[in-house]
């Protein structure tokens, strides 16, 4: 808040107190405690700097033209892998190198750190050095498209919104430095003796950091903060950084199946023609390719990058700290890396050590989404997609995805602090809640994908209401309303698509069509106002609503219309028959390429 908007409101303080002759003849207006955004991997606006000049390169990669990448591609790449074509055999493994030296420098070049953990180029994140309502247009919608939080806004005010921002590849001490001081910056910007704090994905490892510079400064976190809203955080890493960095890609059962329609949709039919085409290289320089690839972008690239390290789980860093962290001219590094590790090991404590000195701690995790299948481990932890449970739930126990525990089930422990007369059973029967370090604080969203949660209104409603109502405390608090274990949803295209339609041009409609639209409308807003979520119902609706809009739009289509859904037809058909031919080929050939057929 501006300096001039202060004094302007004890002006008008002073004269109001003046006017009043009795302590009921004004009203106190309710105060909220100022939050606090740490937004997740590459959520914060991230620009590359030429000569102190912004470039229009995209984020966060910064990648060249597509001419500057195949004119590499051709001149570096093309020999090699046309003499491992034609031979079926990778000479000095020179295809595969010169395709991770592509890759290196196509993805990771402009985001490359030195041995000092310190970006090479100029690389910035958007500061925001205003509260939200202090912001340009461009940096609101920038924000809010990233972390839809318009309920608190309307709530609290966008004076009392502040986000912190920065580049995902940067250094951790560094960045959590930042944090750190950004508190007492926005503490005196807003004239709050506290702040909460919302630590959201990569968030919460950045949330790891500062809570140790507070510990190293013997100071207590209850000084400055007031609650912490984790929000599918990265408490313990993620475990697609682990492996990866400690054992590479998934093993070729996977690689040659389930892995790229994984990560590209298994309605593409591209993912399964790409398991087919890359049978004509054998399969041992298939994995060659990414098995260097994968070396060449961690050794040259990641492992300069604290924050990258940031994500490696605590349980994976000292075995891949002695594979890329011992080389001569690497002891800053060591020492950055080892600080975190201390820093990630020490969470619990942390935590603990603020809940006792009077920060309210609370935790909402997305779980029994499968994680990406990159790594041998996909199948055997429940997960979000990209972030495993036991991370984001600070060590809630699953079996995987779709277990349930049974009835033989035993817990090692439990964090409950009142099991006689607590309930957090798992509706599902897949996680033991009890077994979270905050049980009593933690909520849980069945089916959620990592990647949706801000889609996902309920997730931001919670949000909101547990940084404005301090009188929400704990898990039983609004049990109806948010109950600890609700249903992931996708509903913010919902909420946009109903919002357009209220405003759309009936005039043309018949009376039918009208009523029709206007039941399908409140039929869908009346799910969208549901926050203990039915997913039965809220899909009838979404569906409905999307068959009505399309029955409005499309009354007048010309007969064109059914050549689309012809071609979506030959386009679905051949999904199937490269999903087929992948199957078959990988059911009688195993991970053969074509020449070892």
């Amino acid at each position: 808040m501006k300096t001039s908007k202060k004094v302007i409101a004890l002006v008008l303080s002073v004269v109001m107190l003046m006017g009043c002759f009795s302590a009921t003849a004004f009203a106190i207006d309710e105060a909220y405690t100022p939050s606090i955004v740490i937004p997740g991997i590459f959520q914060s606006e991230t620009k590359y700097y030429e000569n102190g000049m912004a470039t229009s390169a995209e984020p966060p990669f910064f990648m060249g033209s597509t001419i500057e990448i195949v004119g590499k591609a051709l001149t570096d790449a093309l020999i090699p892998i046309a003499k491992l074509l034609t031979s079926q055999q990778d000479k000095d493994n020179q295809a595969a190198q010169a395709v991770a030296d592509i890759l290196g420098e196509a993805l990771m070049e402009k985001n490359r750190s030195d041995e000092n953990g310190k970006f090479v180029h100029d690389i910035r994140a958007t500061k925001y050095n205003d509260c939200f309502a202090d912001l340009s247009q461009h940096d609101q919608d920038y924000i809010l498209d990233q972390i839809p939080l318009q309920n608190y806004i309307d709530i609290a005010g966008g004076e009392n919104l502040y986000f912190f921002s920065y580049a995902s590849f940067g250094n951790m001490i560094d960045t959590a430095q930042e944090l750190y001081d950004f508190i007492q910056f926005v503490k005196e910007d807003s004239g709050s003796d506290k702040v909460n704090i919302v630590p959201i994905s990569q968030g919460g490892s950045v949330a790891n950091g500062l809570m140790q510079i507070y510990a190293d400064n013997g100071r207590s976190v209850a000084e400055d903060i007031n609650r912490i809203i984790y929000v599918v955080p990265a408490l313990d890493g993620s475990i697609l950084i682990g492996e990866i960095y400690q054992y590479g890609l998934i093993d070729d059962a996977e690689l040659y199946t389930t892995m790229l329609p994984s990560l590209m949709g298994e309605e593409d039919m591209v993912s399964y023609l790409i398991n087919v085409v890359l049978r004509i290289m054998p399969n041992a320089n298939v994995n060659s390719i990414l098995d260097t690839a994968v070396h060449t972008l961690i050794m040259d690239y990641m492992r300069y990058s604290t924050l990258m390290w940031g994500l490696c789980p605590s349980g994976n860093y000292e075995a891949c700290r002695e594979m890329y962290l011992m080389d001569e001219g690497l002891e800053e590094i060591r020492r950055q890396t080892d600080w975190f590790y201390g820093a990630q090991c020490n969470r619990y404590d942390n935590i603990l050590k603020a809940i006792d000195d009077g920060v309210k701690v609370f935790d909402i995790v997305d779980y029994n989404y499968p994680l990406y299948q990159l790594v041998d481990s996909y199948d055997d932890v429940n997960a979000d997609g990209i972030i495993q449970l036991d991370s984001t739930s600070m060590g809630a126990f699953s079996y995987g995805v779709d277990i349930q525990l049974g009835e033989d089930y035993v817990p090692t422990h439990s964090n409950c602090t009142d099991p006689n007369n607590h309930d957090h059973a798992d509706p599902n029967g897949i996680v033991d809640a009890c077994t979270g370090l905050l049980p009593e604080t933690t909520f849980y969203f069945y089916n959620q994908d990592h990647e949706k949660t801000g889609s996902n209104d309920v997730i931001m409603k919670l949000v909101t209401e547990l940084l404005t109502d301090e009188t929400f405390v704990d898990v039983f608090s609004k049990p109806d309303k948010f109950p600890q274990f609700n249903v992931g949803r996708n509903s913010k295209g919902l909420m946009k698509d109903v919002a357009e339609m209220k405003n759309f041009d009936t005039s043309d409609l018949t009376e039918e069509e009208k009523t029709l639209l206007a039941d399908a409308i409140a039929q869908a807003e009346a799910q969208l106002d549901q926050t203990n979520v039915d997913i039965d119902a809220f899909n009838e609706a979404k569906n409905n609503f999307y068959d009505v809009c399309d029955q409005i739009h499309n009354r007048n289509a010309e007969p064109e219309e059914k050549e689309n859904d012809a071609y979506m037809s030959f386009e679905d058909a051949l999904k199937q028959i490269f999903q087929m031919l992948s199957e078959i080929l990988y059911l009688f050939f195993g991970d053969a390429g074509f020449s070892e057929m």
